[in-house]
């Protein structure tokens, strides 16, 4: 009797128990989702951190919402529901054009949310990014605006996606504004592929960092899956992302940082960097170096500071290498991070 009972457990209570434990994404897009396959990127980066996740996609090149409406596999995969969050991704120049965002995107958008719920299934917007170096966008006859910059698009971007959320209550993921984020903190980092719309493998990884950071309310900093890329860099594009997205508590309402890390100098530096950083309420804080590999480098600080703008000098040891690393402050409520480069 007790074999039997233990069969009926592994044949349908095991696999039920193992289902309530994973998120499951449906991402609903097209090539931009498609690109560099976003999905298992987030897949892989969330099992790194030790969570399940199961992820379906339908994202034929260059679809839009309205599309989607009508496409048999988008429609079927919904229809499978339970799924934590249907991820929505429009064609990238809709919602910047005036005609296809009010008589195309919203309507279709609306429209996919209710068939979402249906389903008891959760809607999340994707805000995607503008071009690297923005431009007039123009679909037929209609056009938009003309963009000075990615930053200009952007603005335009993240105005229309957060109007729907807001309307449909909706959730979304800005990984346009993420994006955006990291161009000001450090444009080295190339983001976009050579056709300055889709996303460069760095551009993905980021992308995925803002995905998990968002629908697990957790940081994504310290993750070992680097989908290829340099150690140093997935780490620059893991603490962007968890930064950017943590400090959100609804969309695009902004806490106040605890503190803030200012740009160190002189960077590049041959023995010695001060770093310039300021507290914005008294509060607990470690200050550490770390190399590129995320390996601790040297404590320089541990204790409490009090309101106000502070230094400290980092002399770095005779013997390090020359290379990169990263000063991280942090404190129970938040991290920041910049990156050092020491030339000897």
């Amino acid at each position: 009797m007790k074999r039997v009972l233990a069969y009926i457990f592994l044949m349908f209570l095991l696999p039920a128990l193992l289902f309530a434990d994973t998120t499951r994404v449906l991402f609903v897009g097209n090539s931009y989702t498609y690109a560099n396959d976003l999905p298992s990127m987030f897949k892989n980066l969330s099992s790194s951190l030790g969570r399940v996740v199961y992820t379906e996609m339908s994202a034929p090149g260059g679809y839009s919402f309205e599309q989607h409406l009508t496409d048999a596999e988008t429609q079927l995969k919904i229809s499978k529901g339970n799924w934590n969050f249907v991820v929505l991704q429009e064609q990238s120049q809709m919602p910047v054009i005036d005609f296809y965002r009010y008589y195309s995107t919203y309507p279709s958008a609306r429209k996919l949310d209710s068939i979402i719920k249906s389903y008891n299934s959760n809607t999340m917007f994707f805000m995607t990014w503008g071009r690297r170096y923005g431009g007039i966008q123009c679909i037929d006859t209609s056009c938009s605006p003309p963009f000075g910059n990615f930053s200009h698009m952007q603005d335009s971007l993240s105005s229309a996606y957060l109007r729907i959320a807001n309307e449909l209550s909706a959730q979304v993921c800005q990984a346009g504004n993420v994006w955006k984020q990291s161009v000001n903190t450090d444009s080295s980092t190339v983001l976009w592929d050579t056709d300055f719309s889709h996303p460069s493998p760095a551009g993905s990884y980021l992308t995925a960092c803002a995905f998990y950071t968002k629908i697990f309310n957790s940081s994504c900093i310290g993750s070992d899956y680097t989908a290829g890329l340099p150690s140093s860099t997935a780490l620059y594009l893991q603490t962007i992302a968890s930064n950017y997205v943590l400090k959100i508590t609804g969309e695009g309402i902004i806490i106040p940082p605890e503190f803030i890390l200012h740009k160190n100098y002189p960077n590049p530096f041959n023995s010695s960097t001060v770093i310039d950083y300021e507290v914005n309420k008294r509060t607990e804080l470690d200050i550490d170096i770390y190399d590129a590999e995320g390996r601790l480098v040297e404590r320089l600080f541990k204790g409490v500071v009090n309101q106000g703008r502070h230094r400290i000098t980092w002399n770095a040891k005779s013997g390090l290498p020359s290379g990169i690393y990263f000063i991280t402050l942090k404190n129970n409520v938040q991290i920041k991070t910049g990156k050092l480069i020491y030339l000897k």
